[in-house]
């Protein structure tokens, strides 16, 4: 073997033992999931941190995405979802003439705001063809994925019922424990209708580790329940099924953006992809328009 020869395979062997670690080695040598921009924690407390003020994002950064988010201006802060390059909110800027109306836009600010970057593949996904509880989904992602699992994609939910925050949570009394301040609308609900859907469903005893704070903080309320899994899920209500189920949502297809009341929905159809949690990251502020 002349030396070329052994240092071809060499390169080989050593492009394929790094893979190796990066798909089965500690989570921290992998790329981060979820990419987080913002910081969670002041999210959580209703604070915008004075480094993020005049700090912009760019959704077409981003495969998919949710948090909070403000456009055109931090008053109009409130529930948003992140697909096909643009940024769903529903706006809680009481004196606009839009006030609680589902906008679009490609530009937008967070003080906290998960996502993944647009190259990020799937590790499997998840098909359903008969009616399926929420909840019990949650519970079976967590049981095969125990760190916790993102998802997204096009669910006929039965009934669907949403919520949305109604007043920026900017003026520093934390969500978790002041939750009827800001979501003081009425739900919103279907008997039945088809949704885009981006979350993240994780077990109980993980949201309560330390290193998890981050995690935690996405999660409004406590609920008393037993069930192993828990989690949080923003979607795009439809006014009908997708054209094409492999496309973003179009924007004549879009009713309202605003969390999932998990408690009584069915899966009745659908598929998500899922993509296994790791750790959380800054991914660079690939996001962020510099």
């Amino acid at each position: 073997m002349n030396f070329d020869t052994a240092k071809k395979e060499f390169g080989l062997l050593l492009g394929i033992s790094v893979a190796v670690a990066v798909i089965f080695g500690p989570s921290w040598w992998r790329p981060a999931v979820p990419c987080v921009a913002g910081d969670m924690l002041a999210r959580a407390q209703s604070r915008v941190p004075d480094e993020l003020k005049d700090i912009y994002l760019d959704a077409q950064q981003m495969q998919f995405g949710l948090g909070s988010a403000a456009i055109g201006g931090w008053d109009s802060l409130g529930d948003a979802l992140v697909v096909g390059g643009q940024a769903w909110l529903r706006t809680t800027h009481a004196d606009s003439p839009k006030y609680f109306a589902t906008v679009a836009n490609r530009y937008f600010q967070s003080n906290g705001f998960l996502y993944l970057p647009p190259a990020r593949a799937s590790d499997s996904f998840r098909r359903f063809e008969n009616s399926t509880p929420f909840q019990e989904l949650w519970d079976s992602l967590v049981g095969k994925y125990p760190e916790g699992v993102m998802y997204s994609g096009y669910l006929r939910l039965a009934p669907l019922r949403l919520i949305a925050m109604a007043r920026p949570a900017i003026d520093r009394l934390p969500l978790r424990q002041n939750a009827p301040r800001y979501f003081t609308r009425p739900m919103e609900s279907a008997p039945e209708a088809w949704a885009y859907v981006a979350g993240l469903a994780i077990s109980r005893t993980s949201v309560e580790r330390r290193d998890r704070a981050w995690l935690s903080s996405m999660l409004t309320t406590r609920d008393g329940n037993n069930h192993p899994g828990t989690g949080l899920t923003h979607v795009l209500w439809l006014h009908s099924a997708p054209a094409d189920f492999r496309a973003p949502p179009a924007h004549a297809n879009v009713k309202a953006v605003g969390r999932l009341v998990v408690e009584t929905t069915n899966v009745i159809e659908g598929e998500i992809e899922l993509y296994p949690l790791t750790r959380a990251g800054k991914c660079n502020n690939a996001a962020q328009i510099h």
